[in-house]
């Protein structure tokens, strides 16, 4: 028998630039159901099954739908437009990709909108026939000021005065 043929850098290029549109479309139902301002909507892109969650302005490490809904409940209200400005896709055959990069994010009200430059990272994954982030990975750019830290037990609602702490810290 054959021994299957490794991929070739140029087959793993095509690939990623095939993949590219899908990842800009994904993002752009992302950001879009953040205008919505509906907290569920932007929640039930996610998947319920091997979550990994590590938002932006939120020390929390969330595996669920529930923990989920609870961060885009507050994230929300903050007015968020994101717009990517270097972005990279890797696909992982025809059911996942990795897309990785920066953006920045305007958050505020119309009067007082503030930009937020973060990195990301998204692992898109055909979860039950539907396109679902398995992983999202958001950090402040490097070179804000150093925000006080969270007890480890900490609840949301105790969580939420941090991470609003945090995030100012990042608009200043």
């Amino acid at each position: 028998s054959a021994v299957p043929k490794a991929p070739s850098a140029a087959d793993e290029e095509a690939e990623n630039e095939a993949m590219y549109p899908l990842a800009q479309e994904n993002f752009k139902r992302w950001n879009d159901a953040l205008q919505t301002k509906d907290y569920k909507k932007v929640a039930a892109l996610y998947s319920n099954k091997d979550l990994s969650f590590l938002p932006t302005v939120s020390p929390l490490f969330i595996k669920d739908g529930k923990k989920t809904e609870e961060y885009f409940t507050e994230f929300v209200k903050k007015l968020p437009d994101g717009t990517i400005t270097a972005d990279d896709v890797q696909a992982y055959g025809d059911d996942a990709y990795l897309h990785t990069g920066m953006y920045t994010f305007m958050t505020g009200p119309a009067n007082a909108r503030a930009p937020v430059e973060a990195r990301f990272s998204y692992m898109w994954r055909i979860v039950d026939g539907q396109w679902k982030i398995v992983h999202h990975h958001s950090s402040a750019v490097p070179g804000a000021p150093a925000a006080p830290a969270a007890p480890a037990d900490a609840t949301v609602e105790e969580m939420y005065p941090v991470a609003q702490d945090n995030f100012k810290r990042w608009n200043d």
